[in-house]
């Protein structure tokens, strides 16, 4: 009962003092706010929406088994999964780091028995998508597409390697359907999907607003100036929250296996959105404990293909190079139209119910 009592007051001081820095840094917390919607409206809606939409719907309706299945039949030796698991497999490293956890979400809801299965796919389902680490590990840092990619790969062979890894290890495998797939469409697949697309990116950019915000009053209360001596101070926000990476411009090629980890191990800003999304469905346990490993494997795939690439990389990105929120308003607008109207619309019918009640 003290034990509570004293934590109750640790987190009471805490409150009181957050909301003295929000008034006293109101500026810059205003700012970071900003910062962190520009984000979310020019590389996570953008680089994310559509491709969740798309992926959800190949998923119900059956094409994704047929898209990926000459892929399976080529990596059934080793993938103990069917056709629809190993479907999402490929599409989370493909769609990015929400991706996988989101449709192995919804996988469980209809067949609760493989949760189990789920938390372990969770493991190597996690991969940022080509355009987010492109943008942001390549074009951003160093101008070029080619750095980003090279990234992008080191993450998708640490995925394939630990996949391998948990699946060569399982004794049984689960049954694959071999009738043929009849792939249909209807209109509730689109609007579930989206629907479930608009929830999965409101916590996203949700948290990335709110670790913006923290980073600020870590700023304020004087952190960063220790790091900074340390030269830690990039590489604690990078860790932090993944877009951070961007503070890296300027750099030397050399670090490209450090973003590879980065990317990798996905930043604590991410992990905790994956938590989120899992809404306590999938144990993440596993999931935790699988980042640093992840990490240095695609660390250690990044240094060979910088090796073998023959990149050179130069660090000549100016504030030009960025790209503005201008560039993709129009993308933005009608993602953010859209995303209102199915919000409006959805808690519309739930007060009309309520009110007929």
């Amino acid at each position: 009962m003290k034990n509570r009592t004293i934590f109750s007051l640790f987190i009471a001081i805490a409150s009181a003092v957050l909301c003295t820095i929000f008034i006293i840094d109101s500026e810059n917390i205003i700012s970071a706010c900003e910062k962190s919607v520009n984000t979310c409206l020019s590389v996570i809606i953008p680089s994310l929406f559509a491709f969740m939409v798309l992926s959800q719907v190949m998923v119900n309706t059956g094409a994704a088994d047929i898209l990926f299945y000459p892929i399976y039949k080529i990596s059934s030796i080793w993938f103990k999964g069917d056709r629809k698991l190993f479907s999402i497999f490929m599409l989370s490293l493909i769609g990015g780091y929400p991706v996988g956890i989101k449709l192995l979400k919804e996988y469980i809801a209809y067949n609760p028995n493989y949760s189990a299965i789920a938390e372990k796919m969770l493991c190597f389902c996690y991969c940022g998508s080509p355009a987010f680490i492109i943008q942001i590990a390549g074009l951003t840092v160093f101008n070029s597409s080619q750095a980003g990619l090279l990234v992008y790969l080191s993450n998708i062979c640490a995925c394939i390697v630990i996949a391998f890894i948990l699946n060569i290890s399982e004794k049984n495998k689960i049954s694959s359907n071999s009738s043929k797939i009849k792939v249909k469409l209807t209109l509730n697949d689109i609007t579930s999907s989206i629907n479930s697309s608009v929830k999965a990116l409101g916590i996203i950019c949700g948290t990335i607003v709110t670790f913006n915000i923290f980073l600020e009053v870590i700023n304020f209360s004087g952190i960063t100036n220790i790091l900074k001596i340390l030269q830690l101070d990039k590489l604690f926000f990078a860790t932090f929250e993944i877009s951070n990476i961007s503070l890296y411009i300027g750099s030397n090629f050399d670090l490209l296996p450090l973003f590879a980890a980065i990317t990798s191990f996905g930043g604590i800003c991410i992990i905790v959105q994956t938590a989120a999304l899992s809404e306590g469905k999938i144990k993440l346990k596993k999931f935790i404990l699988s980042r640093v490993p992840a990490a240095l494997l695609s660390s250690i795939f990044c240094y060979f293909f910088v090796s073998f690439s023959g990149i050179t990389v130069q660090s000549s990105v100016t504030s030009e190079n960025v790209p503005s929120l201008s560039s993709v308003n129009p993308i933005c607008s009608l993602c953010i139209i859209l995303m209102t109207y199915i919000i409006i619309k959805k808690y519309g019918n739930v007060t009309d119910k309520s009110k007929n009640k």
